[in-house]
């Protein structure tokens, strides 16, 4: 009698479970300007106070993601981008079945990938995914804020690009052993990424 009870509650306790764990959130994601999907983009739920509740998840090639086990509620939906908050959509009611939200992302107009290699020895290279035409300017700085060596152009185009730093510095002396920063605005847009340079 006692272990059919307690298998009987064991039972409630795993059906109560799965009803409240029974929704999902699913969509696609794109670009606000191009309209292309938006691939590899974060997604993070939150609270309707903001609080993040641990439920995540990311954009395939074509832009699409689901966020499934959801429990029922109203919640916050976060996008990122490379580190930059793209998008918000707020009011998301899940139930017992899926939500669909289509998301339109404003993308900064230029997006990072880390130095590599890192620890650099002498060369360091840097990858650029320029969504939209825009001026650029690159900078590189030591632990002490100091820069070393920039590069501008009052113009770039859309497309990927890569850069190479040769661990000189504007006079073409070779920089020193340490912790360095580069520094890429793209009109309004600020990012910055830390590398190591080894000699």
């Amino acid at each position: 009698m006692y272990k059919s009870s307690v298998l009987f509650l064991l039972l409630c306790a795993f059906l109560v479970a799965n009803a409240a764990l029974a929704g999902s959130i699913c969509g696609h994601v794109q670009d606000s300007q191009t309209g292309n999907p938006v691939a590899m983009a974060g997604l993070f739920l939150r609270t309707v106070a903001g609080n993040y509740t641990g439920d995540h998840t990311a954009t395939d090639a074509q832009g699409d993601y689901c966020l499934e086990g959801l429990t029922e509620g109203t919640y916050t939906l976060e996008v990122r981008v490379d580190d930059y908050v793209a998008a918000y959509v707020n009011g998301i009611k899940v139930t017992d079945a899926v939500s669909s939200v289509p998301i339109s992302a404003n993308l900064p107009p230029i997006l990072v990938g880390d130095p590599w290699p890192n620890p650099a020895y002498s060369v360091v290279n840097f990858r650029l995914q320029v969504q939209r035409r825009t001026p650029l300017e690159m900078e590189i700085f030591d632990a002490r804020g100091r820069a070393v060596r920039s590069w501008t152009a009052s113009t770039i185009e859309p497309g990927s690009r890569s850069y190479q730093w040769n661990g000189r510095d504007h006079h073409g002396r070779p920089a020193p052993t340490g912790l360095y920063l580069i520094r890429i605005r793209a009109g309004e847009h600020t990012i910055s990424r830390p590398f190591l340079l080894t000699r």
